[in-house]
């Protein structure tokens, strides 16, 4: 997963030869009694526009959009379409104002974030904030616990067959979605298949597949050059099998190793609703009752931005949990959350940042603070497409000149770790006893830059190194630690660093993509399960998420292939390690630090506590029993909901 941390009116844009369809996303408001019926989408004409288009030899790529050679101009009218929330077919029921209860009749936990979701469409997710809220709408057919062990979850059993090559899962019994309809195993096919299908854009997790028969060859299909009929064939020809409603078997190209459990936790082999989502593919997730889910809650409200509202979902296969609702409330001001769970407003205040520690620790917060172990590494990120960051010599001076030591004891205020290498400790594979990128080193900064013709006696030419800019999202958090390494840097290599500051959720959709992914920004990667191949093969392969760096190295590859593939985790290990290394020969980022979770909670908050997880990079317990975790109403404070 991917660390940081709005919802508008999302416009769509399909523009086609002959005619052009506008889509706007109207909000589902949560009601008094919340409904097991998630609300379908329906249309309704709203107006007639007059554009202008062109027209001329046309044909229809595989994704059924109209491309054309030659052109003429043709005037023709285009209708608008309202999408928005269908009467659910179960009657809602409302409640006639009263006074308030004297005492809160219903548990909420209420969990302070920094940024608002930009993605939350299963297929395309990739951020720790987009994850958080879909694995309480979905489940995976297994789920990963608090120590990482592989946990049985929609599914009721596995099985490898002898030679590596198919995993087959059974379903349990009666799986239902959260408007009661059964789950079958087509449906967890279909919603697989979506995130392999080269029409869905922006799908970020989509190389995880690349093992099933297939898979790879139709995520880079030629939609261009082939038909909607060729496309089909070949995403029925993948390797994902359904004999029967309740058995889903995948079937590899080469023999996988155990990692592949993991894998099947992660949200894009959760089971989108694919009939709602076909009918808005880059928009259906912005309207909360499409997430037509199979999770413990239900996302019964967005309020553009600044809250999300999940309620208990009552056909969920345990049973219905204990929490009535999950509040997440987002302001990128931490210290705006802080003040709010002083308050009483927050039951969990997720966006602690360093500077606040000293705040913490002087009063009577200190006995509500947990600090404890993450699985994380941030870096200096650049976009290796991008001059001066194509060149290895330029990333290894801005290695050698990053200060690491400094920024995380005045930055950090001790809470991480310097780090140089990828792997961070507790993760099987890591080799913290080994050199890794470049240390920090700022005379040697400068000597790699001039010695290689960025410069001449012993100053750096910044002509030769041109504008630099380091793009990050705008909080008051992320503004100090940029503008200290902006500082950093400047000082040790003579030549201007530029901080600029864009919006959130502008941002983590800026960073998805090569062609619009910024020349140097801090980044991070929070595992999704305790296995090195989450760390290498999932990150760093060409085409993974390495591509939004514009990083490849198809010898790094070859070798992950192998890791991949072994049938033990010790041969596995050594192969992974051998990876890193020549990962870190590439120096494709500057590794900065290891980082710590750090989460303030109220004592009346039952269960999260004692199921902390060093990827719990979201809130505090998330990757725990949630269904199990309650509230101590007879100690909630004043300020507490009362329904």
């Amino acid at each position: 997963m991917i660390h940081t941390r709005h919802l508008k009116l999302l416009v769509l844009a399909a523009t086609a030869a002959i005619v052009a369809m506008l889509f706007v996303l109207v909000w589902l408001h949560v009601p008094v009694a919340v409904s097991a019926q998630p609300a379908l989408q329906q249309a309704t004409p709203t107006a007639t526009t007059t554009v202008s288009t062109t027209v001329g030899i046309t044909k229809t790529n595989a994704c059924g959009i109209v491309i054309s050679n030659e052109v003429i101009s043709q005037t023709t009218n285009v209708t608008s379409t309202v999408v928005t929330a269908a009467p659910t077919t179960t009657p809602v029921t409302t409640t006639a104002p009263v006074s308030q209860p004297a005492a809160p009749t219903a548990r909420v936990l209420r969990i302070g974030e920094d940024v608002y979701p930009a993605v939350l469409d299963p297929q395309r997710a990739s951020f720790v904030n987009e994850f958080e809220i879909l694995t309480l709408a979905y489940e995976g057919l297994v789920s990963v616990d608090p120590q990482g062990n592989v946990v049985l979850a929609a599914a009721e059993q596995y099985e490898f067959n002898a030679t590596g090559t198919v995993l087959t899962f059974t379903l349990r019994a009666d799986l239902k979605r959260v408007d009661g309809a059964a789950i079958t195993s087509k449906d967890f096919a279909s919603a697989i298949k979506r995130g392999m299908d080269p029409c869905l854009g922006g799908r970020q997790y989509a190389s995880v597949l690349y093992d099933i028969k297939g898979a790879q060859d139709v995520s880079g299909f030629d939609i261009d050059n082939k038909t909607e009929a060729e496309l089909k064939q070949a995403l029925d020809g993948v390797g994902i099998h359904t004999p029967d409603d309740k058995t889903l078997a995948f079937e590899f190209a080469e023999p996988v190793g155990d990692y592949w459990l993991y894998l099947t936790s992660l949200p894009i082999f959760f089971p989108t609703d694919t009939k709602i989502a076909a009918t808005a593919p880059d928009g259906w997730a912005e309207v909360a009752g499409n997430h037509n889910g199979n999770g413990p809650f239900v996302i019964v409200e967005f309020d553009d931005g600044n809250s999300i509202t999940l309620a208990a979902n009552p056909n969920y296969r345990t049973g219905r949990p204990k929490l009535d609702r999950i509040e997440f409330k987002y302001n990128p001001d931490t210290q705006a959350q802080l003040d709010a769970y002083t308050k009483g407003e927050l039951d969990i205040d997720a966006a602690v940042s360093t500077d606040l520690l000293p705040q913490i620790m002087s009063d009577t917060l200190k006995n509500e603070f947990h600090q404890y172990d993450g699985a994380s590494t941030y870096m200096l990120a650049f976009n290796s497409t991008v001059k001066p960051f194509d060149d290895r010599v330029v990333r290894t001076a801005f290695s050698q000149a990053l200060d690491r030591e400094g920024f995380v004891k005045a930055i950090l205020l001790g809470a991480g770790a310097p780090t140089t290498r990828w792997i961070p400790p507790g993760v099987p594979g890591n080799q913290a006893d080994k050199p890794g990128v470049p240390a920090s080193d700022p005379q040697a900064a400068v000597k790699t830059l001039v010695d290689n013709g960025y410069g001449k006696d012993g100053q750096v030419d910044c002509a030769k190194l041109g504008a630099i800019k380091f793009t990050y999202p705008d909080s008051p958090s992320n503004k100090r630690q940029v503008e200290f390494l902006a500082a950093n840097l400047q000082k040790v290599l003579g030549c201007p660093i530029t901080p600029e500051p864009v919006h959130p959720v502008l941002y983590t959709r800026l960073v998805r993509e090569p062609k619009t992914s910024p020349q140097m920004t801090l980044r991070s990667w929070i595992e999704d399960f305790p296995h090195p191949q989450n760390w290498l093969s999932t990150y760093w392969t060409c085409g993974s998420f390495a591509r939004r760096y514009g990083y490849c190295n198809v010898a790094l590859d070859q070798t992950l292939k192998h890791a991949d593939a072994a049938s033990d985790i010790e041969s596995a290990v050594k192969l992974y390690q051998a990876a890193e290394d020549l990962l870190i020969a590439d120096v494709p980022a500057a590794f900065l630090y290891n980082g710590v979770n750090m989460q303030l909670i109220k004592p009346y908050v039952l269960g999260p506590v004692h199921n902390t997880s060093p990827r719990d990079a979201g809130w505090i317990g998330e990757w725990g029993p949630v269904v199990e975790y309650d509230i101590d109403l007879s100690k909630v404070p004043d300020t507490y909901p009362k329904q």
